[in-house]
């Protein structure tokens, strides 16, 4: 610590005899002012690396109160809330502010403003627009978990709102990202910064990682394996499922059948706030618990320390894998991970396997992501946004250009169409004769709704559930025909009766039956990451050893295996026929499928991760050899998604269409499955030898 003061180094580090790696080698470039990206995993002292030596570099100007000095970026307003509790105690002994802004409490408002804000990407854009003054202060930001928002809408949304507070400030800003891990730090910074590279620390170590998986046959069996985990001892479990259905599923069965009863919590994102906040702290507290819960809970929220993480079937890529694993185990020398695999999700095999290959990328460092996309969408939302910001008046195309220059696919004669097509919609208002636009009604529309900040997808209405006059969460307005009085519903691991529907308000009261109508909620199930996909392939041709599975499962899995690879290889695509037409085992993910069946002219396919089944025979052999000839082919098999954001709705067809197939041009897993496929040979197959991969 001999490069930090001894008031700033005890402040955060008390009397710690050596720092962490990252916290070591994050102070020198910080203070040198360089852009830095952090790499280390959960729970190993990331955000201490970074204010420290911040705090260092700037105290004396915090100390002056001269406004907002660094500004802090987070993905949630939860983590946000968290981050402060966190660094309250060591900033309040250098007095140093630290303070949130965000939809549900804005410390600006205090006589003091923070030297340290800590925000969202959607409230800064608030800030922006509002021309807050705090801005002009801001030296450096932090982004928290920038991988979550890499090639995304919000993504590009904040990579142009840095910009936009650096031109506020009138000077560049340092700019810090932290991550668990990303797959090419380059590429990150290529997105974010539009220029320039990062300093890249990186802590490669990690606790040891000890992993099991065991195959259910149902619910009972999961409360049968708990009890047998937090018999005798002091468990606390955080259990991952793949959506807020099996939260609800799960929570109600074991609360039901397990000794843990009422320490059975259940988190998700339509639980209400103040809900949430209540599983967090009570599951903190405990001793001996589990909580179910969705992605809510993948980020670094404090739920103080997880003894096991369990995995309800395969997450959708190993950053969601890494996010999940790393809260388990602070306290002891590994990690300690359940992954619980199930009919449920379809084929038990292909669910092992699917793990199996998740961790072997893990355990290899395999990681790969497609390269930074081209964004079309949040252009035009940070269009409008700076047109909002000028309160009224003309904005220069010039100026505009200006701005995005950086930003290569969005030279002038882009945004002059984005402009256009925005003129079209009443969103925005050419001047009479200088190149110049200003807001339209439909802007000002946008603004009073409080929709003008968000590049979340689109959702359909929500209807609040409220039990004794308090609301307890939101389920999409399609579930309000089935909710009728004296119904009863399974929602956050709990039954409920029906008392009363009015309107978007369904009242409900605690019941003890087990009988239960399900929530149905809006939203697709993630595609798995075709580089996993490509992973089990590569497994299954190496041979897999089982020893991580739990049972007779594991003899059982082994002859599966062993079966298979008689047919399965990388030079190799079985194919089986039926009277459903052709089975192709491609293990080509979902998206390779659909653009060959495409690209073949077949009459009716099911594209599925590892088979492609189609009415006719394809030959491989004449696949073109690389993405890019496909691309045209490409646009018609990737269908435009319906959770497209409104400012998606809004671009001409042809920049939506080149945005979404910008992920099949970017996604290096693509080209090399086409060469693979084209390259194989095929080989006759019975059904009954592959039935276990058909899923």
């Amino acid at each position: 610590m001999s490069e930090l003061s001894h008031v700033v180094g005890t402040a955060f580090y008390g009397s710690f005899r050596e720092l962490r790696l990252t916290q070591r080698e994050a102070i020198s470039p910080i203070l040198d002012g360089l852009d830095v990206l952090i790499l280390s995993p959960t729970g190993s002292g990331k955000t201490e690396a970074v204010v420290a030596p911040l705090v260092e570099k700037w105290l004396p100007a915090m100390r002056s109160g001269s406004g907002c000095t660094v500004l802090y970026i987070t993905p949630t307003r939860a983590l946000a809330n968290d981050l402060v509790r966190r660094l309250e105690p060591s900033l309040s002994r250098l007095d140093v502010s630290v303070g949130i802004r965000h939809g549900e409490r804005n410390d600006l408002s205090r006589a003091r403003k923070p030297d340290i804000l800590i925000t969202t990407p959607e409230s800064l854009d608030v800030l922006l627009v509002s021309h807050e003054p705090c801005l002009a202060s801001v030296r450096a930001i932090v982004v928290d978990e920038i991988h979550l928002t890499y090639n995304t809408q919000r993504g590009f949304q904040l990579a142009m709102l840095m910009k936009r507070v650096e031109m506020a400030a009138g000077c560049p800003a340092q700019v810090i990202g932290l991550s668990a891990t990303v797959a090419d730090a380059k590429s990150i910074w290529e997105f974010f910064r539009f220029r320039g590279e990062a300093v890249v620390v990186r802590d490669q170590g990690g606790k040891p990682l000890d992993y099991h998986i065991a195959e259910v046959s149902g619910h009972q069996d999961i409360a049968a394996l708990i009890n047998i985990l937090a018999t005798g001892r002091n468990a606390k479990i955080l259990f991952f499922a793949n959506s807020r259905k099996e939260c609800d599923r799960l929570g109600a069965a074991l609360r039901s059948n397990t000794t843990l009863g009422e320490e059975v919590f259940v988190h998700h994102s339509s639980l209400d706030r103040e809900a949430r906040l209540g599983v967090e702290r009570a599951f903190q507290r405990s001793r001996r618990a589990i909580c179910i819960a969705t992605s809510t809970l993948e980020l670094g929220i404090d739920i103080g320390d997880i003894d096991l993480v369990m995995l309800y079937g395969r997450p959708a890529s190993w950053e969601s894998l890494l996010q999940r694993i790393g809260r388990g185990n602070r306290r002891a020398d590994k990690t300690n991970v359940v992954c619980v695999v199930s009919a449920e999700h379809g084929s038990p095999f292909l669910g092992v396997l699917g793990f199996e290959a998740l961790f072997s990328q893990v355990r290899s460092g395999r990681f790969e992501r497609e390269r930074p996309l081209d964004v079309y969408g949040a252009a035009t939302q940070q269009i409008l946004s700076i047109l909002a910001e000028q309160n009224g008046a003309y904005y220069r195309v010039a100026d505009l250009a200006a701005l995005f220059s950086p930003v290569v696919h969005l030279r002038r004669p882009t945004l002059e169409s984005l402009l256009q097509a925005l003129t079209l919609t009443g969103h925005v208002r050419a001047h009479g004769f200088q190149n110049r636009f200003g807001a339209g009604t439909e802007l000002h529309r946008l603004l009073d709704l409080s929709l003008i900040w968000s590049n979340f997808p689109s959702r359909s209405r929500d209807i609040k559930l409220v039990s004794a006059g308090r609301e307890i969460g939101v389920v999409p307005s399609n579930n309000l025909l089935r909710l009728r009085p004296g119904a009863v519903v399974r929602f956050a691991g709990r039954h409920w009766c029906v008392r009363r529907v009015q309107s978007f308000i369904v009242e409900l009261e605690p019941s003890r039956q087990n009988a239960a109508l399900e929530i149905s909620y809006s939203g697709a199930k993630a595609p798995l990451d075709p580089g996993s996909v490509e992973e089990m392939l590569r497994l299954l041709e190496i041979g897999m050893n089982f020893s991580k599975t739990a049972g007779a499962s594991r003899d059982r899995f082994a002859g599966v295996a062993e079966r298979l690879r008689r047919y399965v290889g990388w030079d190799r695509i079985p194919v089986a026929l039926d009277e459903r037409g052709y089975h192709y085992f491609t293990f080509a993910g979902q998206v390779v499928n659909a653009v060959i069946a495409q690209w073949a002219g077949v009459r009716s396919y099911d594209a599925r991760e590892v088979v492609l089944r189609t009415s006719q025979p394809i030959d491989f052999s004449k696949l073109p050899t690389t993405s890019f000839e496909l691309r045209f082919v490409a646009t018609e098999a990737m269908h435009v998604p319906e959770n497209l954001s409104i400012f998606q709705q809004l671009l001409p067809n042809e920049l939506l269409e080149r945005e979404l197939v910008d992920v099949w041009l970017k996604t290096p897993v693509f080209g090399r499955t086409l060469e693979r496929l084209r390259n194989a040979t095929i080989v006759q197959a019975p059904l009954s030898e592959l039935v276990e991969i058909c899923a």
